[in-house]
């Protein structure tokens, strides 16, 4: 029984991978064909030899059947190269095989055999050489089954060795002896051949294997590549190779296309104060929502921090190209709720068109830019295409930045002085603001020169003569009038600029309490975290600090409450409808009552009647700074003010 099952083992051919038992059937789909047309010649011409020598059954009919068997075996295994067989069928057509050729190579010998009897001396020398030449291409066509050649050996070749061995002619015992050795020496070659055969095998198998791994990595090589690995929308590299693309694409069709950079307002904050994991979050909230919103023909890519990038084909008219735009940034309007808090942002996107604004990638990328970058100076959370306009305004800062690196910070820049005055009209203080008045240039406004300093990084050499000069002047004022200096976005995040305007001051001799640090939403978002460390360092050694402009930038009371400061001032447009809408009117009187319960001064820029200040001071506001009262005057005039001060209040000056 034990003997049984390991013949039975040995004759499965289950036990191999299914990737060998693949490279079997397709090695015998081409070999087994060839191996039934040699053995059918050799039939044929062995059974012609014994026609008129042997009974018809033996030279007719037996070998008639097995023509028919192996040509139809011939036809099936030629038509398998044609389709691709299941597993299934493949281990049945290796099971078929295997018994089949030691089913037909017993029979086959069997009838060789029968026929030895009747042929003279020169038929049976045929009959020895069919069956030795049967038996060689049978096990060599059949070498990729290793259950084959043992068999054939065991079931063909030792009977007929033994068959021979036993003739009377001793010619015969001599080809038996011959063909136990050939036979032998050709088991040993078949074994080793079909060792080779499966070395070679599992070598492609493995070879496939580290081909499609490699595949496999070249894929996420190139996804990682090409993908942002937070968002998962094409990244910076990705995006100029598709903007290449589809200037060669629209160049060759003449299609227009357009290319967009979109920045979102109000995300460092969030990353300073909710951390980073929310950040995250929130950037692949963002993506999502834009993905949605945007047509299913535009690239939505991630160039890396809050920025992303579109291209967008065929974008219709200018007005077409905004509305898209326009409902993108429209869907990041609703809060983003995690669990950490509610957050919310803006987004700003620039537009280039192709081939207005340029025909390479870096020109198209550069005017959207610009055009971003005028939407971030004066309209947040808009759209805009690229225009003259824009390009105006990069050559114009341009030529301020020039020149901002020709002259001495020392001499030429002044200071003007605005006064900040209570219900009574008595002015409680002074902000002091920047002047520049150029040979080249002319008078260049504040926005403009500060923010190109800001941008070449050399605002530090501005803001310190500017101080100086702003404490000398004060010196000279009444001790109960304080000086309002404002600090640029680069000033309030530079540890060395606060270090330096705190000894400025203990220099100047003027007490801490009189100082005023005026600075931006938009400044302190920059930097949150250390713009509020070097607030929080003013503030210690008693520097009052006011929260400027208040209303155009972020306006949230969750940053607020969390802020160092001393004063709110609200934006010039608060005051703009207060005459004529209710809503204005409530919204400054909210604020006031706001910086009241925060125990905070609440000052109105921009107020320019007396109906104006009437209803601010009803609202509940503390402080006033605008035309009404006076416009910005050089040093020199403030002592003037000072001393006829009682009979200007509430009197408007020319606007």
């Amino acid at each position: 029984m034990q003997f049984l099952r390991k013949v039975i083992a040995f004759f499965d051919t289950s036990s191999d991978s299914l990737e060998f038992r693949r490279a079997q059937y397709a090695e015998l789909s081409r070999q087994v064909p060839l191996m039934y047309g040699i053995v059918v010649i050799n039939m044929v011409m062995l059974a012609l030899t014994h026609v008129d020598k042997a009974p018809a059954v033996l030279t007719i009919w037996l070998p008639a059947a097995f023509v028919v068997i192996c040509v139809l075996r011939a036809i099936k295994m030629m038509r398998a190269r044609k389709r691709i067989p299941t597993d299934e069928v493949i281990e049945r057509s290796l099971r078929t095989v295997v018994w089949l050729a030691c089913t037909l190579g017993v029979a086959i010998s069997v009838w060789s055999l029968l026929l030895f009897g009747y042929g003279d001396a020169y038929a049976r020398s045929q009959n020895t050489f069919f069956t030795g030449i049967t038996i060689i291409a049978v096990i060599t066509c059949l070498r990729p089954l290793k259950q084959v050649a043992p068999a054939i050996f065991m079931l063909v070749v030792i009977p007929t060795i033994v068959f021979l061995g036993i003739q009377e002619h001793e010619v015969f015992r001599a080809i038996a002896l011959n063909m136990l050795l050939v036979m032998g020496g050709m088991m040993v070659v078949m074994q080793r051949s079909h060792s080779d055969f499966r070395q070679r095998v599992e070598k492609e198998i493995e070879l496939a294997a580290q081909h499609r791994q490699l595949q496999s990595l070249n894929g996420t090589i190139c996804q990682m590549a090409n993908e942002d690995a937070l968002t998962g929308l094409a990244n910076r590299r990705c995006f100029f190779e598709r903007l290449e693309q589809q200037i060669t694409a629209s160049a060759s069709g003449n299609e227009p296309f357009a290319v967009g950079i979109l920045d979102l307002d109000g995300f460092k904050p969030v990353n300073d104060i909710f951390g980073h994991s929310v950040g995250d979050r929130l950037l692949q909230e963002v993506a999502s929502r834009l993905s949605s919103s945007l047509p299913e023909s535009a690239l939505l890519a991630r160039l890396g921090g809050d920025e992303f990038a579109l291209i967008l084909p065929a974008p219709g008219s200018d007005e077409e190209l905004q509305k898209t735009c326009r409902e993108a940034l429209d869907a990041l309007v609703p809060a983003f709720v995690f669990e950490e808090g509610s957050v919310t942002v803006s987004a700003t996107c620039g537009l280039s068109r192709f081939p207005e604004a340029g025909g390479t990638a870096g020109e198209l990328y550069e005017k959207a830019d610009l055009a971003l970058y005028y939407l971030k100076q004066n309209d947040r959370g808009a759209v805009t295409i690229f225009s003259d306009l824009h390009a105006e305004e990069n050559r114009q800062a341009a030529a301020v930045a020039h020149r901002l690196r020709a002259v001495e910070s020392e001499d030429a820049f002044h200071l003007e002085y605005q006064p900040i005055v209570d219900r009574d009209g008595r002015a409680i203080g002074f902000e002091a603001l920047a002047r520049w008045d150029d040979a080249v240039l002319g008078r260049v406004s504040p926005d403009v020169f500060i923010r190109a300093a800001e941008q070449a990084g050399t605002i530090g050499k501005i803001t310190m003569p500017l101080f100086r000069k702003a404490l000398q002047a004060a010196r000279a004022w009444p001790d109960d009038v304080k000086l309002s200096f404002n600090l640029s976005a680069r000033d309030v995040c530079s540890p060395k600029t606060m270090t330096a305007l705190l000894e400025e001051i203990d220099k100047a001799g003027i007490d801490h309490g009189r100082l005023i640090l005026e600075v931006t939403e938009s400044a302190i978002m920059q930097d949150f975290s250390r713009a509020t460390l070097a607030l929080q360092a003013a503030r210690a050694k008693g520097v009052c600090v006011a929260l400027d402009d208040f209303g155009t930038g972020y306006s949230s009371l969750s940053y607020v409450r969390r802020l160092p400061i001393d004063r709110i001032k609200l934006d010039r447009s608060f005051t703009l409808d207060i005459e004529r809408e209710r809503v204005a009117r409530d919204i400054v009187a909210t604020m006031a009552s706001l910086c009241h319960s925060l125990d905070l001064e609440c000052i109105v820029e921009g107020v320019e009647t007396v109906t104006q200040m009437q209803i601010l001071a009803a609202a509940g506001v503390s402080g006033y700074q605008g035309y009404l009262f006076s416009r910005p005057m050089p040093e020199e005039a403030v002592g003037s003010y000072l001393a006829g001060q009682a009979g200007r209040a509430r009197r408007p000056q020319a606007v």
